[in-house]
């Protein structure tokens, strides 16, 4: 498990020189069924992320959502032909070895161009400032030429980034770095006349015969193993690069060459392939190239892992591999969510009833009021929800019994529950909690653009009465008491009955600053600009514990350097997405953009803060 420092370093990397990109939708069900590749893993990116957040190295919130690729942007690189052509199942059966029959087309083509918006976006961020690395957790189409697709690649998204880069004026030398077993003939037939991107590969499989303007390929035998891999590397890509003297780097971080691989036939470890990943970072750094990295191929119980301890790398020069981690709390709710019955979360403590509220609750108007938290859950599905996610067991293991439920869903407005239990003979609250469905407005540029429906926090309250403050658990402003350490676990459950009732997400209003740090650490500001403005604060605040800079918010401490008035931290709609569209609007120009500006605004507005004011 990560330790403090390295929990601290990833965080700071994150919010500075090391970018994220993923989406939902790079996964596409249908691919699981390929007949080429039995098994072959569609979720890896997500099994990648959930390791890494069972160390809490990263949360959801840092992860950058890939947007959409344009198809005027694929259409740089593709022919309008060829685009037409991808949309047919017969020819996207031949990409992926499939049956046309089991081409489902539209996931297959959103998850492909999801994949390229990632490493699109990826290399403007990474070619923003020096220092950016900046990593796609998917991508890496190098079998996709201008007007061929093979090897499940539909689009090559490095074709595609190159070229919009080059159209908005990045005129320097650029680099691939292609270190998947199989040779990229997609990069090397799209730059074959291009002296000014340099396309380097180790495989052990041809593809083509191309000879690219620049470029230099080394077959390596069957079997290769780490030492005879990592010796050919050395002694090629050093001068190589001194050579081509690129300021962008594309690397193809390729986990097929792992031995047992169903598609490859190198022999390495996962040893081997961090070091052969630490080598090509290492050689960019060292010359001032900053980086886009891309999964590429991997078709073992092991590729997954090995992007993993690339990535773990990045965050936190660990460069140990760590043995395969524990499920992540979030694959853990994901599995329950699905195991559990929607007749347990909706039935009463008897039989199976249907009450006249239910059935004429729409019809009657006021007169009838809901029996069901947010219309759906019973008070003992609610208990069954907390029995079957743990919380119950939670309070059980903190000394607590004899736990007591309530819930009001008579006020819509209003939907109120509270958690009670018994400690040394006397009964306690635990938590208490409001909650309730809103709609909103569309912001602009959310497609489609219908309201947005939500589970809405209006209060939680989280405490343990029995235990007192400490170092380990140190008051927080607004506390009476110690939390009950339960908060993720429920933002968690909050999270999968959204997404049970199809809702776009879930939001509250954070009262106080530490609240966002921690609590709203899987949220966003829906209000890009306030987004902005509390990265620029949490930058100013990073050096700080987060206890001292909570207090110094509070006190009013923290300050803006211009004119030395307080930052006064207002309660702003803050949201976690659960639909697609959501999760795309918050990744998409219409959010980033004003987020930045807002962000830099502040930047440049400067943050000071007073010392600590002792106690007299």
């Amino acid at each position: 498990m990560a330790t403090w420092i390295q929990k601290r370093r990833a965080r700071r990397r994150l919010q500075d020189t090391v970018g994220l990109w993923y989406h939902p939708q790079y996964k596409a069900e249908a691919l699981a069924e390929s007949a080429r590749v039995p098994g072959i893993e569609i979720a890896r990116g997500e099994r990648i992320l959930g390791a890494l957040a069972s160390e809490d190295l990263i949360r959801p919130k840092q992860v950058r959502p890939a947007p959409l690729a344009k198809l005027a942007s694929l259409a740089m690189v593709h022919s309008d032909a060829y685009l037409e052509r991808t949309a047919r199942p017969e020819d996207l059966g031949q990409i992926f070895g499939l049956e046309p029959a089991l081409v489902d087309v539209d996931p297959i083509l959103i998850a492909q161009r999801r994949q390229v918006g990632g490493t699109v976006d990826a290399a403007r961020w990474a070619a923003r400032e020096p220092g950016h690395l900046a990593f796609n957790i998917g991508g890496g189409f190098h079998h996709a030429e201008p007007e061929q697709g093979s090897g499940f690649c539909v689009y090559n998204d490095i074709a595609v980034a190159i070229a919009l880069l080059r159209s908005e004026g990045f005129d320097a030398p650029i680099a691939i770095i292609d270190l998947d077993y199989h040779q990229g003939n997609g990069n090397i037939v799209t730059f074959e006349e291009d002296e000014t991107v340099f396309t380097y590969s180790i495989h052990g499989s041809v593809w083509s015969h191309v000879e690219a303007a620049a470029d230099q390929q080394f077959l390596m035998p069957s079997y290769t193993d780490d030492a005879a891999y990592l010796a050919k590397l050395d002694e090629t890509l050093p001068a190589a690069l001194d050579a081509h003297e690129p300021q962008l780097l594309f690397y193809i971080a390729g986990n097929d060459v792992l031995r047992g691989d169903r598609l490859g036939e190198f022999a390495m470890t996962r040893e081997g392939v961090l070091a052969r990943d630490r080598r090509v970072i290492d050689l960019a750094r060292a010359r001032g190239c900053n980086v886009v990295a891309t999964l590429g191929g991997g078709y073992s119980e092991e590729a997954w892992l090995s992007s993993k301890d690339f990535i773990r790398w990045l965050l936190t020069d660990d460069a140990q591999i760590s043995v395969e981690p524990e499920v992540s709390l979030f694959e853990q709710y994901e599995e329950i969510a699905r195991e559990l019955d929607p007749y347990e979360l909706q039935r009463t403590s008897g039989d199976w009833q249907i009450t006249q509220a239910d059935l004429l609750g729409d019809l009657e108007g006021p007169r009838y009021k809901s029996t069901r938290i947010l219309d759906f859950y019973s008070k003992h599905g609610l208990e069954f929800a907390l029995e079957k996610y743990g919380l119950m067991r939670e309070a059980r293991e903190r000394g607590f019994v004899e736990p007591r439920l309530t819930v009001d869903p008579t006020d819509p407005e209003r939907q109120h529950i509270t958690l009670h239990a018994k400690k040394n003979g006397q009964e306690w609250l635990l938590v208490d909690l409001v909650l309730r469905r809103i709609h909103m407005a569309a912001p602009k540029g959310l497609d489609p653009p219908d309201d947005l429906e939500f589970l809405s926090i209006e209060w939680m309250l989280l405490q343990n009465p029995t235990t007192e403050f400490s170092l380990r658990q140190p008051k927080w402003p607004g506390q009476d008491h110690p939390g009950l350490g339960v908060g993720e676990q429920l933002m968690h459950m909050f999270f999968q009955g959204a997404k049970r009732l199809e809702l776009d997400g879930v939001i509250n209003h954070p009262s106080r600053y530490h609240i966002a740090f921690i609590g709203g650490a899987q949220f966003f500001f829906l209000d890009p600009e306030v987004q902005g403005r509390f990265e620029a604060i949490r930058e100013a605040l990073a050096n700080l514990d987060l206890a001292e800079a909570a207090w110094k918010m509070e006190r009013g401490e923290v300050r803006w350097a211009d004119d030395g008035t307080p930052v006064v931290w207002e309660a702003e709609d803050i949201v976690v997405p659960t639909s697609d569209r959501l999760f795309a609007y918050l990744g998409s120009r219409n959010y980033q953009e004003p987020r930045a500006q807002a962000q830099a605004v502040a930047r440049a507005r400067g943050i000071v803060f007073e010392p600590t004011r002792k106690s007299s």
